[in-house]
């Protein structure tokens, strides 16, 4: 697919300097870039490029002033939401199934909406509603009584469990369970344990996306939430009776312990982790590997660490760390010194 510089500037609401009759045909790294590459530059770290690069259009907003004579950009404000926006409207992947396979079992009570794909050797249980224009790829299991919406992309291997729900527009990757039972195991006076029965559910919003080998837990009673814009990396845990606001990002590792009630537009980094039974304030973010141990009542922090900590002070904390050694030499001479100085 060849597009014109004006073309693109059009489709971002941009402005073309250069030619604006120049063609791409593809999308690159603008290091990497050929006279046939769309590329973005919206990092001054990286501006350097735009003396070197051979890529055909590059999009940048105005803080780059130096640019080559013979070099088409587009000025807009936001360069990477506009390749982005470019990607997906003609670079993406379009899956073109739209057909039942004659593998895929399908219950008769199911409901299956307009231009549907069920994949090969897919099931459809009993109750199941699925909306026009969704997808449940191949080997992929969805229980009794769950509702998916429309245009919403199971992927291949994914497990729904029962009386789950899931929106709109939702993409969940291979590997994911949705509604698998929450860790609910009672102790006895025995030493043994009795399984706590998980009868509540699922309820995934729209425009959710989830990663592969994700799990989320179906509640104990009540509801397990996922609300809407929400992005899920692979191989997070999501336990019982959580609440995840909307747009909250959570990266790969990440565990959420049961019952904990997360605000909108929080921000979890790898292998971060919150316990259960607690509040986490909208706009939060979490560094890497950092554990949330208790409330978190004002919005907008940042924190690192496990126990968490304000960032600024675990920093100043991981200095005095670092010269502990330091500090136990230093107090041992000075020890030594006055033992000395008394004889």
């Amino acid at each position: 697919m060849n597009l014109t510089a004006a073309q693109i500037a059009e489709v971002v609401n941009g402005t073309v300097e250069g030619n604006s009759a120049k063609e791409v045909s593809t999308v690159s790294k603008i290091e990497d870039a050929s006279s046939a590459s769309l590329c973005f530059l919206s990092n001054k770290k990286y501006g350097h490029y735009l003396q070197t690069t051979s890529a055909g259009i590059v999009l940048l907003d105005d803080s780059f002033t130096d640019i080559p004579k013979d070099l088409t950009v587009i000025r807009c404000s936001h360069p990477y939401v506009a390749f982005c926006t470019i990607l997906i409207q003609y670079f993406d992947y379009k899956d073109p199934n739209t057909a039942i396979h004659p593998t895929a079992v399908i219950e008769p009570s199911a409901t299956i909406g307009k231009n549907c794909h069920i994949g090969s050797h897919a099931y459809i249980g009993n109750n199941v509603r699925i909306g026009d224009n969704s997808k449940v790829m191949a080997n992929s299991c969805i229980y009794e009584d769950t509702t998916i919406g429309k245009n919403t992309s199971i992927r291949s291997n994914v497990s729904v469990y029962y009386q789950s729900i899931i929106g709109d527009d939702c993409l969940i990757h291979s590997g994911a369970v949705i509604g698998s039972d929450g860790f609910g195991h009672a102790p006895l006076p025995d030493g043994t344990y009795i399984k706590i029965p998980q009868i509540g559910n699922v309820v995934i919003g729209n425009k959710v996306e989830i990663g592969s080998n994700t799990s989320i837990d179906r509640a104990n009673m009540g509801s397990t939430v996922i609300k809407d814009g929400c992005r899920l990396d692979n191989l997070v845990q999501i336990a019982h009776g959580v609440e995840l606001g909307e747009n909250c990002i959570v990266a790969g590792g990440v565990c959420i312990a049961g019952s904990a009630k997360i605000g909108p537009n929080c921000v979890f980094a790898g292998q971060s982790g919150v316990v259960g039974h607690v509040t986490v304030a909208a706009k939060t973010t979490l560094g890497g590997q950092g554990g949330i141990n208790k409330d978190v009542k004002e919005p907008g922090g940042i924190f690192t660490g496990s126990p968490h900590l304000p960032f600024k002070d675990e920093m100043k904390s991981r200095v005095l760390w670092r010269n502990l050694p330091k500090l136990e030499l230093r107090v041992r001479e000075l020890e030594q010194q006055l033992k000395q100085d008394k004889n």
